[in-house]
């Protein structure tokens, strides 16, 4: 059975050095050409997120199976048995490992589930930098080597961006006319030629906000920044943002942040809602 191993590599020494709560502990790169392939069971505690690239592996636990194809993730959780076997061949993919004191945690507050996800093309050149910096045995390696790895797990948790054409343009021209407190997105769907409810299906799958959601976001971020980076008036301020008036930009900013826009300008910090 041929199975060729791409740049495995652990971390050393295995006890990591720097504080940090979680840690890379391993990675590698598989790609097996041979049909028939099944990995040695065995129980491991570490979190092990796998990346497909080609071919399809069969991950098993207990009586479950989880489907391993290009472009999507699974997990392993600590404590599992690893039963891993190829369905397709060739099969090939990368694979992340992660200790430490709070990973379980980590695991919690990202909802972390085996099951498999789409997450779009593997980040080949994270994995690469992962590579340089977990063979820099300083502590600074094992600092970046961190920093690459939750990167990787964010963009597995992320799944690929619904950015569209649609979208894209309709982000545009919300920035062209966020000054205009008329613009609309019934408007802007005239404009782009198409149904509402076509724009509000493509904008909710690219942002999870509805068009209007998104306006408003859009008008509260640059009000959030020009209020702490100038001197200008909330009523210029609510002007320069596309509100129709200051009291209707006070009231939408208190709703969303809890404080008003003087208050924030004085140092009281925002609780989104």
């Amino acid at each position: 059975m041929v199975i060729m191993i791409i740049n495995p590599t652990f971390r050393y020494p295995q006890k990591p050095s720097v504080p940090a709560l979680v840690h890379v502990r391993s990675f590698g790169h598989y790609w097996i050409p041979e049909p028939q392939w099944q990995e040695k069971e065995k129980q491991k505690n570490f979190l092990q997120l796998f990346w497909g690239i080609r071919g399809t592996a069969v991950l098993r636990h207990q009586n479950k199976e989880f489907l391993l194809k290009p472009q999507t993730v699974c997990f392993y959780l600590p404590g599992d048995i690893h039963r891993i076997s190829m369905q397709t061949s060739p099969l090939e993919y990368c694979w992340l490992t992660f200790d430490g004191d709070d990973v379980d945690h980590l695991i919690r507050t990202m909802k972390i589930s085996r099951e498999p996800r789409h997450a779009g093309p593997c980040p080949m050149d994270l994995f690469q930098s992962l590579d340089l910096n977990l063979h820099d045995y300083a502590p600074y390696g094992e600092y970046l080597a961190s920093a690459d790895g939750y990167k990787i797990l964010c963009l597995a948790l992320a799944g690929e961006s619904q950015e569209t054409t649609l979208s894209a343009r309709f982000k545009t021209l919300v920035e062209e006319n966020l000054s205009d407190p008329d613009i609309h997105p019934a408007q802007i769907a005239a404009v782009l030629q198409i149904h509402p409810t076509t724009l509000n299906r493509n904008i909710h799958a690219a942002t999870g906000m509805t068009p209007i959601e998104y306006l408003t976001a859009i008008r509260l971020q640059r009000a959030l920044t020009l209020i702490r980076k100038s001197t200008g008036s909330f009523k210029e301020i609510a002007e320069e943002c596309g509100f129709s008036n200051a009291n209707y930009f006070a009231k939408v900013f208190r709703k969303k942040f809890g404080c008003s826009p003087s208050g924030f300008r004085h140092g009281v910090e925002p609780e989104d809602s």
